[in-house]
């Protein structure tokens, strides 16, 4: 009997013996709402033979996953859904359109960076190369921003008034103990916004989008101090690196190691092309929106529960103390159930997250007996058992464990490192200079 999650049982009674040998999903959904499909659900979307899914999957267009119990494979309903787009496109303009909505073609012009099979590449150099060489968070930033990469770290220095900013957001951290960090983040951003005033304001001071970042990005760096031992906003140091300022706030040892592994985080989430956060930030640079307004908007989006709330997910399917056993029993059920697990197997990696690969590889150099050990053991045996590869969240979470960083710092970090290349689609987008307002497609409601 095919897998079929519109028919599963949620009472264990009336259960068929099918069903019984899958665990029970007692949030039961919709077929229009499975993660994964069954062989014959995947064939009749595509409107194609056997033969021809089983070429789209051998070629690496469509990934498939074993099924917990027998011999049937699901397949990723994001790739099925790509490769259907795909074929309606060639029917014309409208649906081309509206294929490039969902993982399609690229929708907007960009030098930023380009997706590859090796990870993101900002403008001429791979990302994964940049944290190799360790290049500095800073020079990054500004490669991003400027097209220019320095080999000499830079070090942004203090302004002058510092010292106000830095005691507002102090009173703001008393606001709200348990306020999650992406929160906290987004309220520093409202309050540097509101510091530096209106255009004119802005104008008057001589400021530019440039020096707002530094400002902006040396400001959420102290926000981190909100997780850390102090428990509120640390001011960071006139010229002290950023990835410094973090362990320093965060409470981390500010060893070699430990500050390499926490710039090659930021390093690596520093911009991903045009994921929705990013193009809400396009969306309001082409409506005239300033620097800050433009980061809140792509903050709010980010602060999703399928961006930037897959950390928080991967930290609770990975749940200190669990064993790989458990974990590997919690994925088979979900998986199971037609449902992906958070932080693994990226749409637009099918070959595996370059990305996560080395965070991973760092995190294993902190040896066996580091915080995430548990962790590292559950993936090898996900991979493995149930072909699941890990993406950028779960690399973010090993590593910010096998650092000893606390808990919520790589929920942090993913939004904080995208700051980055935040900045710089918003200024590529004002440099094009047209508003970004797509047509719908109007449809009676059933």
């Amino acid at each position: 009997m095919a897998f079929d999650p519109r028919t599963r049982a949620a009472d264990p009674r009336t259960r068929t013996a099918d069903s019984r040998s899958r665990p029970a999903n007692p949030r039961a959904r919709a077929d229009s709402l499975a993660d994964y499909l069954s062989r014959s659900e995947a064939l009749r979307i595509l409107r194609v033979k056997p033969q021809t899914l089983y070429c789209y999957v051998s070629r690496g267009f469509i990934r498939r996953v074993p099924q917990p119990v027998g011999r049937s494979s699901y397949y990723l309903r994001e790739d099925v859904e790509k490769m259907r787009m795909r074929s309606t496109a060639r029917a014309g303009h409208g649906p081309a359109a509206a294929s490039a909505m969902r993982w399609g073609a690229p929708a907007i012009v960009t030098s930023v960076t380009e997706i590859t099979d090796s990870g993101p590449r900002y403008r001429e150099r791979l990302a994964v190369d940049l944290a190799r060489a360790n290049h500095a968070f800073e020079n990054v930033a500004e490669y991003l921003w400027t097209g220019t990469l320095l080999d000499e770290p830079l070090a942004w220095r203090a302004e002058p008034g510092a010292d106000v900013p830095h005691s507002l957001l102090v009173a703001q951290a008393r606001i709200g103990p348990g306020m999650p960090i992406l929160q906290r983040l987004a309220a520093t951003v409202l309050a540097m916004g509101a510091l530096e005033g209106n255009l004119g304001d802005r104008l008057r001071s001589g400021g530019t989008p440039v020096t707002s970042a530094r400002r902006l990005i040396r400001a959420m760096t102290g926000t981190f101090g909100c997780l850390g031992p102090l428990g509120t906003h640390v001011p960071i140091e006139d010229g002290e690196p950023i990835v410094g300022g973090l362990a320093r706030a965060l409470g981390v040892a500010a060893d070699n190691s430990r500050l390499r592994a926490l710039n090659a985080m930021l390093v690596l989430i520093a911009d991903h092309e045009l994921n929705p956060a990013t193009f809400a930030a396009r969306v309001a640079a082409s409506g005239g929106a300033d620097l800050h307004a433009c980061i809140s908007a792509a903050l709010n989006v980010h602060t999703g529960r399928l961006i930037g709330g897959v950390p928080e997910s991967v930290e609770r399917l990975f749940a200190p103390g669990a064993g790989a056993k458990v974990v590997v029993g919690t994925a088979r059920k979900s998986i199971g159930a037609a449902e992906r697990l958070p932080g693994f197997n990226h749409p637009l990696y099918p070959r595996g997250d370059p990305r996560a690969e080395m965070m991973i590889e760092l995190a294993r150099g902190f040896g066996r007996t580091q915080p995430a050990r548990g962790m590292l053991e559950a993936m090898d045996r996900l991979k493995l058992e149930l072909a699941q590869s890990p993406s950028i969240e779960a690399g973010l979470v090993t590593l910010c464990r096998a650092i000893g960083a606390p808990a919520g710092t790589a929920s942090g970090l993913f939004a904080f490192g995208r700051v980055a290349g935040w900045v710089a689609h918003i200024l590529e987008q004002r440099l094009q200079g047209f508003m970004i307002r797509p047509r719908a497609k109007f449809v009676r409601a059933a």
